[in-house]
This record gives C-alpha cells, structure tokens and sequence, in this order.
C-alpha cells in the first residue's frame, strides 16, 4: 500500500472527518450522522468463494457502522481512489456481498443458540430479521470526473440487440462516486471538518496560481493537522509539509491556527536557510527567558512573531 493511500485512510478514520463526509455526500449537508454514533468495522472481511468454496479476503479501506436511536443501524463503507477503476461496480458487490453474508451469519448463529429456527428451516432467517443496509461511497481524488463506469452494465459485453432483454433481469448496482475536484460551491461549503480543505485544495486541480491564492488566503483552523499534512506530502509529494508537520507537532494540543503561508515560506528556497535560522533563534531567546507561551503563540500568529523580532533584533 502507498504512502497517498496510506495518508487518506489515516484522515477518513476520524469520526468527525468519516461523518462529514457522509453527511454532506449522503444526506445533502443535514447533519444526520454525529462521530459518537459511528464505530468502526473491521476493513478486513472473510469470505467463501463460490466457485471453489475456499476462503478469500476482501479488502475495505474505511468502513464504519451507525448506531441511530430506535435500533436504526446502517454500514457506510468509504472507498478512496487516486484514479478511475473500471471494475469498480464488480469490487463494491464483492464488499457488499460479503458484509450481508457477515449478518446473515450472525442471525443464522443467534437462532442456533437460541433453538430459535425459522418454519421452514429453508428460509434461514425469521421474516421479521432484516439486514442493516450497507452503502457504499468511492472518494475520487483525481483531476479527472468520473463518469463511467458507474454501475454494473458499464462493464458487461451485452450484444446490443439483447440488451433490453438483459438489463430487465441483471441487478443495475449502481456506485456512489464522489468526484472531489468537481464538487459545486455550495457543495464545498457544506463539509465542516478538516476536509474542507482537502476538497478546497482538489479544485484548484494543481493550478499553481490558485494553489498560492489557496494557502496564502485560506484560514487553517486544523483538528487534526498531522493527518492533514500527511495527506499534503503524501499528494504533492512535497517535503515542505513534513517539515511543517514537525512544528505543529511542538503545539501539544488539538486544534490550533495554522498560518500556512508562514509554514511554507520558510521551506522556500529563497528564505529556508534564513526563515529556519531566524526562527530557532526566536525560540532560543523565548526560552532563556521563560517565555514559553510568547513562543506557542508566535508559531501559530505571524504579526506576533514579526513583534517578537522586532522586540529582539532579528532578522534586522
């Protein structure tokens, strides 16, 4: 598995950024779904093929489970893609296959222990036991829209003269595909976790002056910053956000304002050996006299540490 996968699932397995992202994808933006109701699932699913009837593994990157009041419960798997995949309709089926079967069998193990056995027994279940539904929403992270394929008949060899006959009987089974670069404003408007950022800096679609407007402009208000640059560095594939990632790891508590302008500046070129040097040397003046939330605050507000400069003599 790559670092970018890697740094994407890291972000999605928090709560709060898992049931941002359903909630805006999902329900349109109505805040259906709280992180206290989400519990993850295991991304690894045992399964028995068909076709040999021996057992396989199937691979899920994010799934979680919520638990609504009045026993609603529903599965919501998130599936992230750095580019377009022409069986994924064949794949979801095999994730959503095997996480039914996975109830089926909880059910059918309960009534075992129960002695609670369905009349006939050829109906495995009760009638009144139903399956909590399982849905699934592919992330696409490329510049690229994903139009096709987007549901099971996309990728069949139907001979055009029998494709009425066949689709009245072949399951559509549709993909939820969230092309990311592409959302609308009002869209992007909706997300309220870190995420936000991460759609905002998709559109600009590696337009290096709207990428400059983006960080120098953008106000970072991060929950969970590591996981922020990690995405960063894994994406662009730049060692200016890991190196950014070590300052914000100094600020020992969640959140936090992040100027980024400052953070990247420094790793420039033209101002790294300098931006690096003034700054250390701010730090170790702050620490010889005790000024330990002077500096704090000066890592994270730039006027302030332009004050403190000024106050010591650097950088003149």
């Amino acid at each position: 598995m790559g670092s970018k996968d890697l740094a994407e699932k890291n972000l999605l397995q928090y709560k709060d950024v898992f049931s941002d992202i359903v909630n805006v994808n999902l329900f349109g933006g109505r805040h259906y779904i709280s992180a206290n109701e989400l519990s993850r699932e295991p991304g690894e699913l045992i399964t028995k093929s068909s076709f040999d009837n021996k057992l396989k593994q199937l691979q899920m990157d994010v799934p979680m489970k919520c638990n609504k009041k009045y026993n609603t419960r529903f599965f919501v798997c998130l599936e992230n893609q750095s580019d377009i995949n022409n069986i994924m309709p064949v794949r979801d089926m095999g994730y959503q296959h095997a996480k039914y079967m996975e109830q089926v069998r909880t059910i059918k193990e309960t009534n075992r222990q129960q002695q609670a056995y369905p009349s006939p027994i050829t109906k495995e279940i009760h009638d009144a036991q139903k399956l909590d539904p399982v849905i699934t929403l592919v992330l696409n992270y490329s510049q690229k829209e994903w139009k096709k394929p987007k549901q099971l008949q996309d990728v069949l060899n139907i001979p055009d003269d029998m494709r009425e006959e066949f689709e009245q009987w072949i399951s559509p089974h549709s993909i939820g595909i969230i092309n990311l670069a592409n959302q609308s404003e009002s869209t992007m408007q909706m997300y309220r976790s870190d995420f936000k950022y991460i759609v905002r800096y998709l559109s600009c679609k590696n337009d290096k002056e709207k990428l400059e407007s983006f960080f120098r402009t953008t106000d970072f208000k991060l929950d969970h910053p590591e996981a922020f640059l990690d995405w960063l560095a894994a994406v662009a594939n730049d060692d200016r956000y890991i190196k950014a990632k070590q300052l914000i790891d100094k600020q020992n508590e969640k959140g936090g304002h992040i100027n980024m302008c400052v953070l990247l500046d420094m790793y420039e070129e033209r101002g790294e050996a300098r931006g690096i040097h003034e700054i250390n040397t701010l730090n170790l003046r702050l620490l010889d006299d005790n000024r330990l939330e002077d500096m704090q605050r000066a890592m994270v507000d730039t006027d302030y540490q332009k004050e403190l400069m000024k106050e010591y003599g650097i950088g003149k």
